[in-house]
């Protein structure tokens, strides 16, 4: 499909297309939909979407598998970034979160 699109995006870009000449489309790309195309009434055209013209190709990334020692290397040094959170005073912030939430409620019953 990608393939098909940058050859349409080639060979017509911005230029008007008859019925005939997207029907001989058709046969010349592999993979082809209609919706790509929008239909001028006025003039008796079809153009490329504006989706499609601006249609880039994805650089290819090259992945890498990690090694076992890798993984664990990084996984590791995810724990140890966890142990310089300050948990107790993450704690205390959710717990004063809880009781303003509690509080919050019971006056909005009660008023």
């Amino acid at each position: 499909m990608e393939k098909s699109i940058l050859f349409l995006q080639k060979t017509i870009g911005e230029k008007a297309v008859s019925r005939e000449e997207l029907d001989q489309l058709k046969e010349a790309v592999e993979a082809f939909d209609e919706e790509w195309f929008e239909y001028e009434e006025s003039e008796d055209r079809f153009y490329l979407n504006p989706e499609i013209l601006g249609y880039k190709k994805r650089p290819q990334e090259d992945f890498e598998a990690l090694g076992l020692g890798e993984l664990e290397e990084r996984i590791v040094d995810v724990l140890e970034q966890g142990k310089s959170v300050k948990w107790g005073k993450l704690a205390l912030a959710m717990w004063l979160f809880f009781l303003f939430i509690v509080v919050y409620t019971v006056v909005e019953t009660i008023f």
